[in-house]
């Protein structure tokens, strides 16, 4: 009888534990929506005018970044769902110069560089020293090394 008791009071132990477990899966998930966002990748200029000025994107934010001068001018409205990266203090890059879009697979993640600039800019896109045509596009890897007008910006992981 003291046996069944002893019983009766694991399965209640174990019926109680289930529930705190339950419990306890609330407050990670009202954890997780106050957290700060969590991005995938960042840009950084790591030379030129505004060195050290960066931006994230992937994750909670958005999969895309313009570059440029006016980055948020009327000619990049068309690309709203994006984020801005503003260069305004370097007069070799063009007002909207390049996009990247972040290519995620599993948790491999790399960065389609597109070229924007005006085609009569003397100042293209360059990924790791290689020139990009004007409208064109390369892949981009963390530690690649993208120069912008007389900026030079680096994928890192965020």
């Amino acid at each position: 009888s003291s046996e069944e008791e002893e019983n009766g009071v694991q399965d209640m132990d174990w019926e109680v534990l289930d529930n705190n477990d339950n419990d306890d899966n609330v407050a990670p998930a009202a954890a997780a929506a106050s957290r700060s966002k969590s991005a995938f990748l960042k840009l950084e200029v790591i030379s030129g005018s505004q060195k050290g000025q960066e931006v994230s994107f992937g994750g909670d934010y958005h999969d895309t970044v313009v570059v440029g001068r006016e980055p948020s001018s009327s000619t990049a409205k068309a690309l709203k769902d994006s984020a801005k990266l503003a260069l305004m203090q370097d007069d070799r890059v063009s007002s909207i110069h390049a996009k990247f879009v972040i290519a995620s697979k599993k948790n491999l993640h790399s960065v389609r560089v597109t070229d924007m600039s005006s085609s009569s800019s003397d100042e293209a896109t360059l990924v790791n020293g290689t020139r990009l045509a004007s409208g064109k596009s390369r892949q981009a890897f963390v530690g690649d090394k993208i120069t912008v007008g007389g900026s030079i910006l680096q994928v890192k992981r965020a």
